[in-house]
């Protein structure tokens, strides 16, 4: 084992975490996985100071002004999935840093809340609900038949392919659309490479987005990939609320083209209290909490853990992210 100073830091330089993503046993644990370590933690980015400088790894975002002191930084740990722009920002995705990520911690989480999603539709609870606030017992037949109906994931990854398992078991014919995945997960009948989403949207009843915001997928739901889809089919998206163009789709939801969206995030984040989303009929809304209620923070410090141990060993680190595509 070769010892390394290591600095932990927030996980923003440019807003506040919703939870806390480092934890003050930490240093000692990292420690104790590679003797003779320096291990710092720091409340806030304006403290580091000097530290930054012979650092050969970070956990926490490295804004501009830091990564330009770094003189030995080797790897950073980012304490999220999909961050997006800020904080890749272009020094870093030019120098030789390396990256990882978490990615893989969420999977059931998101996929039982996708499922939430698609089956307060597909059951009508949405009209149900209505009827109970004006004490109404009106019985309504109009229910969404899922077995034979057909979920398109876009992104397939960890929760992409939980959620094909869950869509398969309610009888569902599932397809899927990414970049990278080319052998399709349990569940899934179908997988195509994004060139090909066009000519795959008009087939689903539920287009479900679970994928990262990259340069490929930002404002990539758009007016036209709206017309695109199966009148009246319903669009859930759980992944990041950059890939979707929120005027276009207001209007598809006005329109009935988009028959109802489930959206745990959106742009902007959170929405302004006079934003149309928040009282559209056909729109159930979630501040971003998909992944609550999962164990985040043991299966975060497993993940930084056993890449501490691997970098003091020299071995190929857990999760590497491609930087210039931000996942």
């Amino acid at each position: 084992m070769t010892p390394f100073k290591m600095l932990l830091l927030p996980p923003y330089a440019n807003k506040q975490a919703p939870e806390r993503y480092v934890d003050e046993s930490w240093p000692e644990k990292i420690r104790r996985i590679a003797p003779g370590s320096t291990v710092e933690l720091f409340e806030s980015h304006d403290a580091v100071g000097d530290a930054i400088a012979d650092a050969d790894a970070v956990y926490g975002a490295v804004p501009p002004d830091l990564f330009a002191r770094a003189r030995k930084l080797r790897w950073i740990a980012a304490p999220g999935a999909g961050l997006g722009p800020d904080w890749y920002h272009p020094a870093l995705v030019e120098s030789d840093v390396v990256v990882t990520n978490i990615r893989g911690i969420y999977n059931e989480h998101l996929s039982a809340h996708i499922i939430g999603m698609l089956l307060y539709f597909a059951r009508r609870f949405d009209h149900y609900g209505a009827l109970q606030r004006r004490s109404e017992w009106r019985q309504d037949r109009n229910m969404i038949e899922l077995v034979g109906a057909t979920a398109l994931i876009f992104g397939v990854g960890g929760s992409g392919a939980e959620t094909a398992g869950l869509c398969a078991a309610l009888g569902m014919r599932v397809t899927g659309v990414d970049p990278r995945v080319a052998a399709p997960p349990e569940g899934m009948i179908e997988i195509a490479p994004p060139e090909r989403l066009d000519s795959v949207l008009g087939d689903a009843d539920f287009v479900i987005v679970t994928a990262p915001e990259t340069p490929a997928t930002r404002g990539l739901f758009d007016a036209a990939r709206f017309a695109r889809m199966k009148p009246g089919a319903f669009f859930i998206n759980v992944g990041r609320g950059g890939i979707v163009v929120t005027d276009d789709l207001v209007a598809a939801l006005r329109s009935g083209q988009v028959g109802g969206a489930g959206l745990d995030v959106v742009i902007p984040e959170p929405l302004p209290p006079d934003h149309p989303l928040w009282t559209m009929p056909n729109v159930l809304l979630t501040p971003h909490v998909a992944v609550f209620g999962a164990p985040n923070q043991t299966r975060r410090e497993e993940v930084v853990l056993e890449n501490c141990r691997r970098f003091a060993a020299g071995e190929p680190l857990l999760n590497l992210v491609d930087k210039r595509n931000w996942f």
